[in-house]
């Protein structure tokens, strides 16, 4: 933009500006003691484009400092009689703005179904938070080509019925999630692109992430992929050294 310009010009800047940042979810999973969550609020900044998921006990521990928090998983229920349950009515009160739902260790240990997952979003827009929902195939679903089929039918049933005005989905091929295996470029492409029409033909406006081994060493690869809107990183975002990399190449991109 050059100097001295409209009001009007520096509101298409801004705009080019936000456009050009990737969005990065921190997937805590369950791996972090209250000694790690102390050094990484002491040592990682807030950042608009970063939205942490610890485990919900640790919430309220990132709540103060970070404004984009998630939490990993919610019951449909908004309050009850549901122990070990918790609620997206009670993290939206407590400043929670984000969910996870349908990752693939929820669907395999939690026995998350599209119906049950489709319930959960429900929920979750019903508060006023976005959903951050998981979506990917295995390799058996790879070999046997069946990838897109598994990918439209978690895409139409997870969505059945929601209307929202923002939705992330994160792309997490499930033979990538947690192996140091990424999947290749041209999959990645193939399956965004896809996505992307499926999104479109529902009429869902949403951001696409992929995830999947992502790190440090591995992201300026996946970075050169345009058409994706940002990444979703499991373990490596609980190494504070390997989250300060990867916010400075997102910087740099």
């Amino acid at each position: 933009m050059r100097r001295g310009g409209s009001l009007e010009e520096l509101k298409i800047y801004l705009k080019e500006v936000s456009m050009k940042n990737k969005l990065l979810v921190l997937n805590m999973k369950m791996y972090m003691e209250p000694s790690d969550i102390k050094k990484f609020i002491e040592s990682v900044e807030d950042s608009d484009n970063v939205i942490i998921c610890p485990e919900a006990i640790y919430i309220p521990y990132f709540i103060n400092k970070y404004k984009n928090i998630g939490i990993q998983n919610v019951y449909s229920k908004s309050s009850g009689a549901y122990t070990g349950c918790n609620s997206a009515f009670h993290a939206k009160k407590l400043g929670v703005n984000y969910a996870i739902l349908g990752h693939s260790e929820c669907r395999e240990y939690l026995n998350i179904t599209d119906e049950i997952l489709n319930k959960q979003i429900q929920s979750v827009v019903d508060n006023k938070m976005i959903p951050i929902m998981c979506i990917g195939e295995t390799l058996d679903d790879k070999v046997s080509s069946n990838s897109k089929e598994i990918l439209k039918k978690q895409i139409i049933d997870g969505l059945k019925g929601i209307k929202c005005d923002r939705i992330i989905i994160a792309y997490e091929p499930v033979y990538a999630i947690g192996t140091g295996v990424v999947a290749p470029k041209s999959d990645i492409i193939d399956a965004v692109n896809y996505i992307k029409d499926i999104c479109k033909s529902i009429g869902i406006d949403a951001s696409i992430l992929y995830g999947g081994s992502v790190d440090s060493n591995n992201l300026k690869d996946l970075l050169t992929i345009n058409i994706i809107d940002g990444f979703m990183v499991g373990k490596s975002s609980c190494s504070i050294s390997e989250v300060l990399k990867i916010e400075k190449l997102l910087s740099c991109n």
